[in-house]
Order: structure tokens, then C-alpha cells, then sequence
């Protein structure tokens, strides 16, 4: 069962549109560190990993019997009579995984769920921009879907995000099923408000020789709220009701939680090379990203 702000925004097609014309512009002044690393793949417009016949020369090496003649350095032989190979930079498309958690934590609130959709349309435009091959995929749970450029495009998805069952509050995004592609960038967008220690979904992000970046909305009043008195939470997983008295102990309990439970996926984050940008719900979008985003290397300007 959703809460009616989750079913809201995400069936709201003409709300999604403005969103992702918002992202795009977004994407202009901003853009993923797809550029910072070698890639292996089919031709495009990024440095490879390997050898091949694009204009970005890389080094010499002595001929061997079956080199392609072409690209034997002509005006070497000259000098030395000996053969050698000009070698070049090949140049593939990047192979871009995007992953959004939907779990209805990240919707609950209209703040929360507008950045979460921000972030998710300013990835896709910006590997759409870079002529990325792009997985896209739904996880929520135990519970996986993948959807199409396409379907992003055209806001589809979010009816497949719509169909996916309630999950325990607890329950981390299993991301073990995932078909996810050898060498891939994988960039996760959660809150990573699960219990589960981070080291089992960063082994999973950067399994099969992948790398990952990860984009963590978050609100204020998550991370330092204010709370004094008698409240009713409600699981925004379950829609469960649960009275509390809050005093200054279990406050201060809460908040030495929060943050130990960061902390591990920093420390988990950097151990793998995963740079690890929380985004505050409330900023505009601009200073929002530049506030942690630019400074681990999420992002870069455009």
C-alpha cells in the first residue's frame, strides 16, 4: 500500500515533464565523471581501454607479423629502416547502469520525492547526452524491474514503480538479480535508510569489475530534526502507526544513530572508490549538488 503523496507525484505526468525539463538544464551545468576513466565497448566517443584507430595518438610499439599496414609509422621506417606501429586510443560508448530505489521513504514526503525525481531524470539526461548504452532498473526490496530510455522518456516507468509490492521498513534494495554488465559505471539512488551494513550493497555495485557513484537524497528533518513531546510516526514503508514520547535521551540516541549509520557508508564508500554524495531535499537543485556532489567527484561542472 502507497501513501497518497507517493501515488500523487509519480502518476502525475504533467508534474514528471517539468521535472525532467528541469533536469535537463541540469545536465547542462553539470555532468557525470564519465570522462575521468577508460571504458571497453562498442565505438563512441570515450577513451577505451585498448588499441584502435581513432585520431588520439597513444604511443609506438615494434611491428608484429598481421599489424594492420596502416598503421605502420612510415616516416620512422625512414629514418631506422626498422617497422613500427603507431598505436591509438580506441574510442567506445560508455555502458551507464542507472538503479533508483522506489521504496516509498524516498516518496513520503513532497520535498524528498521531488529531488529523488530530480536526480534520477538529471542522470538519465546526462548519460542520454553522453550517448551512453543505458541499463535503467526499478528495485524496491526484494522486488526488480527494469524499464526502458524510452519509458523514462515518456514517464511510463513510474507505472511500473506504482505496481511493485509494500516492503518492511528495514528491507535493503536486493540488487543481487540485477543483470549488471562487466566494466559498467552503476550509479544507485537511494537514502540508504535500510538496516542492512552498506559493505553487501557496495560488493554488489562493483561486482564484475564495475565502479558505481551514488546520490543520496535526504531531508533536514531526517538528519537533525527537532522532535520534543508526544508524536505518531508512521512507517512510510508500511503505512503503520507508532506513538513515541520523544525526550532529549532518545533524541540524542537517534542522532548518534543517523550519523554512525553514515559514517559506515562513507567509510565503506571510500574503501571501494565510491563516491558517496548526499543531497539535501530542501536547497535549489544547483546549490543542493555543489553543497557534497562536486567535492567527491559525483559531478562535475559542465
Amino acid at each position: 500500500m502507497k501513501t497518497s503523496e507517493s501515488i500523487g507525484i509519480l502518476a502525475d505526468t504533467e508534474q514528471l515533464a517539468r521535472i525532467s525539463s528541469r533536469a535537463q538544464a541540469y545536465a547542462d551545468w553539470f555532468r557525470l565523471p564519465l570522462t575521468d576513466r577508460t571504458w571497453r565497448g562498442n565505438a563512441g566517443d570515450f577513451a577505451g581501454s585498448g588499441v584502435g584507430s581513432s585520431l588520439d595518438f597513444q604511443d609506438h610499439r615494434t611491428y608484429l607479423p598481421g599489424d594492420d599496414p596502416r598503421h605502420i609509422n612510415w616516416q620512422a621506417y625512414a629514418r631506422t629502416g626498422s617497422y613500427s606501429m603507431k598505436l591509438y586510443r580506441e574510442e567506445v560508448r560508455p555502458i551507464v547502469e542507472i538503479i533508483i530505489d522506489v521504496s516509498d521513504s524516498l516518496f513520503f514526503d513532497e520535498q524528498k520525492a521531488l529531488r529523488t525525481l530530480e536526480l534520477f531524470y538529471f542522470c538519465y539526461h546526462s548519460v542520454m547526452q553522453a550517448s551512453a548504452a543505458t541499463n535503467i532498473f526499478l528495485v524496491k526490496g526484494d522486488q526488480q524491474s527494469p524499464t526502458t530510455p524510452e519509458a523514462v522518456y515518456t514517464h511510463q516507468w513510474t507505472a511500473l514503480a506504482q505496481q511493485m509490492e509494500a516492503t518492511d521498513s528495514a528491507a535493503p534494495p536486493n540488487l543481487r538479480p540485477l543483470p549488471l554488465r562487466a566494466q559498467s559505471l552503476r550509479i544507485l539512488i537511494s537514502d540508504l535508510l535500510f538496516a542492512e551494513h552498506p559493505e553487501a550493497t557496495v560488493r554488489e555495485l562493483t561486482r564484475a569489475k564495475g565502479s558505481a557513484l551514488i546520490f543520496c537524497p535526504y531531508l533536514q528533518a531526517e538528519a537533525q530534526p527537532t522532535w520534543d513531546g508526544n508524536y505518531e510516526f508512521i512507517d512510510a514503508e508500511t503505512t503503520t502507526t507508532h506513538d513515541h514520547r520523544i525526550d532529549s535521551g532518545l533524541l540524542k540516541r537517534y542522532l548518534s544513530a543517523y550519523q554512525n549509520h553514515f559514517a559506515a557508508w562513507k567509510e565503506t564508500c571510500q574503501k571501494y572508490a565510491i563516491p558517496l554524495a548526499r543531497v539535501a531535499s530542501e536547497a535549489d537543485y544547483d546549490k543542493a549538488i555543489q553543497q557534497e556532489a562536486i567535492a567527491v567527484g559525483a559531478v562535475q561542472m559542465g
